[in-house]
């Protein structure tokens, strides 16, 4: 059982506390000028807003600053404990392709880091729609390289889109993991067309074995998009191995989380018209 490592626990107070609570505009516990309560409604939009517009006088950057500040502390505790779930140590993830949708400042790439360290490379993908979270992502990327928690060869990148990036074929043997956490909270999300993205990427990716990681809140409607989801994932040739609701306490505030996981076992036979020649 994999836990934050102090290193993670030192980036978080080094890169995100302090220079929040030595801001000039802080004043006692109210960050950037404004109350906890006016932070997380309108600061962050509660982690649906659009980050890259200007509220109040917050920029873009404050805003992906705060949510870091208020939420990813929480997130990369349930992403550890997920990945928990799905290796036993640091070369189960030896080259992996990791597509972390709605990636927000590069969350679930602490938590692969302090799970995989310094041990084994990796291929993470960031993909957010808002500049200022994949600029922070990038930002706090470089610095866990700085403190040498990554392996040289890992492959860190940041993308608008999943159309935007150009894959790397893997061998058949590889596996590609997808995260999806907090994503389905958004309204306008249209879960069909991201399922087809999904899929069309690890098709270009390889072959290998697909683990879809979900997570969510248990608010009914942060998830109602996901029965949609689900139902297309099955449909493509998915299995749903795990689709529950946890009393997640491996954090410093316990609460409960939807959790889901989709696996599609490594593709065996393909057609003569998918050979490219």
């Amino acid at each position: 059982m994999y836990q934050r490592k102090d290193w993670l626990e030192k980036f978080r107070r080094d890169e995100i506390v302090t220079p929040l609570r030595e801001d000039p505009r802080t004043k006692n516990n109210e960050i950037f000028g404004h109350s906890p309560d006016w932070n997380f409604r309108i600061g962050i939009g509660g982690g649906q807003a659009d980050f890259d517009e200007e509220v109040d006088n917050l920029k873009p950057r404050d805003r992906a600053m705060l949510y870091a500040y208020f939420n990813q502390k929480a997130h990369v505790d349930e992403l550890i404990h997920a990945f928990n779930q799905l290796v036993s140590g640091p070369a189960d993830m030896a080259g992996i392709t990791v597509l972390d949708i709605g990636c927000g400042p590069f969350t679930a790439g602490l938590a692969l880091a302090n799970i995989v360290g310094p041990q084994e490379s990796f291929i993470y993908h960031g993909i957010d729609r808002c500049k200022s979270m994949r600029d922070v992502g990038s930002m706090f990327a470089t610095k866990v390289r700085e403190v040498n928690e990554t392996h040289p060869e890992t492959w860190i990148s940041f993308h608008e889109s999943l159309n935007d990036v150009q894959f790397a074929k893997q061998p058949p043997n590889k596996i590609i993991v997808v995260i999806l956490s907090y994503l389905f909270a958004s309204a306008t999300i249209d879960v069909n067309a991201l399922a087809d993205e999904i899929i069309e990427a690890c098709k270009k990716i390889g072959w290998g074995p697909v683990f879809v990681f979900y997570t969510n809140t248990t608010r009914e409607a942060a998830g109602a998009n996901f029965p949609a989801f689900r139902d297309k994932m099955i449909s493509e040739g998915f299995t749903i191995e795990a689709d529950c609701v946890e009393n997640f306490i491996d954090t410093d505030k316990p609460r409960k989380i939807h959790y889901a996981l989709f696996v599609r076992p490594v593709i065996s036979k393909i057609s003569s018209s998918q050979f490219q020649i």
